[in-house]
């Protein structure tokens, strides 16, 4: 026994250190908030929708945003952190005390980032997960009612899971890593692509053996046993098999927007305001509805034709701030701070307009200094995935660098400009 406890001691420690962490976050975040005068359990856009949509569910037994009957059918929301939210609130009653529980859950998440690479290299486990405790916008993720936190723990799991299953061959974990997988599906639809991610490292593993091919229909069927359900609701209400439609309304909303920026069309910038002047005739639910998704889709289209290459090679260098930037200046804007504004600094670069930074940086002030701390936190870890990523490739273990490569490069081109 005495053994075992010193085998896990820096498990020990990463859990510790997390949990304490969090839970301070926590409690600085609930009485910054209050000093504020602000409601802590509801400081964003996102956390009012989000307990919005739980608070129908436990009191209406309806998935929507409607304040009163009839209650109008959401189809922009993803389920998986509403129904958790509502969950929880089932059990401990007040919104301030699911906002403590969910704190307690989302700490494991560094734990499982450590439990998944420590097989690897252990102590770049250790500092890895060390790393991800302290990082100042995933404590405040952690400690907030946004999606964000329960989506990472529910991913590490998944991928866990997958990476053990193969490690002792146990097909039994293989299908809870696919069951787990369609649940942060739910959590966040821009994971929707990754059971091919799966089925790929399962395949490259095995050598494309029948083993290989069936274990990875196995992960992908048990995801789909998962999300089918709620893409027959969504196929049923609004004739579409998606899971919702944030992803497409995003393609207009954040990203055809973010390009006429870059690059100015007349005919592009034509599109772009008779769309908006669309949405904004169209009440709320109908505006973002799945039912408007080819909608969303065909415009986006019509916006950037003729600027197909140049969309692309937008899109692929407004990637880069996925790496090297943080939300420490939109977190400190929550608690009324006046941090001026700042310049879209990646568009800037893009532009060429070089000068424009080098003037913003030098005005100085709390708005630069967290640019500087925070992006130099995130280009100090970027240095070092880099790093981990040469010496796989180095070792020659293709298969691993599937499982450690490919989500990265996943999530940041399909967040793209958003």
């Amino acid at each position: 026994m005495n053994y075992w406890i010193h085998s896990q001691r820096r498990l020990f420690i990463v859990a510790l250190v997390s949990f304490v962490a969090s839970l301070l976050a926590c409690i600085v975040l609930v009485f910054a908030a209050w000093h504020q005068g602000l409601d802590p359990v509801a400081l964003t856009g996102d956390a009012k929708g989000y307990l919005l949509l739980a608070q129908n569910l436990l009191s209406n037994h309806s998935f929507s945003f409607s304040t009163q009957a009839p209650f109008v059918l959401e189809s922009f929301r993803a389920p998986g952190y509403p129904f958790f939210l509502a969950l929880l609130y089932a059990l401990f009653g007040t919104w301030l005390s699911v906002l403590f529980v969910q704190v307690v859950i989302v700490s494991v998440a560094p734990v499982l980032l450590y439990v998944l690479f420590r097989p690897y290299h252990e102590r770049a486990a250790f500092w890895g997960a060390v790393l991800f405790v302290i990082e100042p916008v995933h404590l405040f993720l952690s400690a907030s009612f946004l999606s964000d936190a329960l989506y990472a723990c529910l991913f590490l799991l998944s991928l866990i899971l997958l990476e053990q299953g193969i490690r002792q061959e146990r097909r039994s974990y293989l299908a809870f890593s696919g069951l787990v997988l369609g649940a942060s599906i739910l959590v966040r639809p821009i994971a929707i692509f990754l059971p091919i991610l799966y089925a790929v490292f399962l395949l490259l593993h095995s050598r494309f053996s029948r083993e290989g091919v069936m274990n990875a229909v196995m992960v992908c069927v048990a995801c789909f046993i998962i999300i089918f359900p709620w893409m027959l609701r969504n196929h049923s209400n609004f004739g579409s098999w998606n899971i919702s439609s944030v992803g497409s309304a995003n393609l207009m909303i954040y990203n055809a927007s973010a390009f006429l920026q870059y690059r100015p069309d007349v005919r592009g910038q034509g599109v772009m305001e008779r769309f908006q002047q669309e949405q904004n005739a169209l009440p709320r639910n109908e505006a973002l509805s799945l039912t408007r998704s080819n909608v969303f889709i065909n415009t986006f289209a019509d916006v950037i034709r003729g600027h197909e290459i140049s969309y692309g090679i937008f899109h692929i260098a407004k990637t880069f701030p996925f790496f090297v930037t943080d939300g420490l200046r939109d977190t400190v804007r929550l608690f009324n701070v006046d941090i001026g504004t700042m310049p879209n600094i990646s568009t800037a670069l893009l532009s060429g307009d070089i000068g424009l930074v080098v003037q913003y940086l030098r005005t100085g002030g709390l708005a630069v200094a967290l640019l500087v701390f925070g992006s130099g936190f995130w280009i100090a870890v970027t240095f070092l995935y880099c790093y981990a990523v040469g010496i796989i490739f180095w070792k020659r273990q293709y298969a691993f660098a599937v499982l450690f490569v490919a989500p990265v490069l996943y999530f940041s081109l399909l967040t793209g400009p958003v």
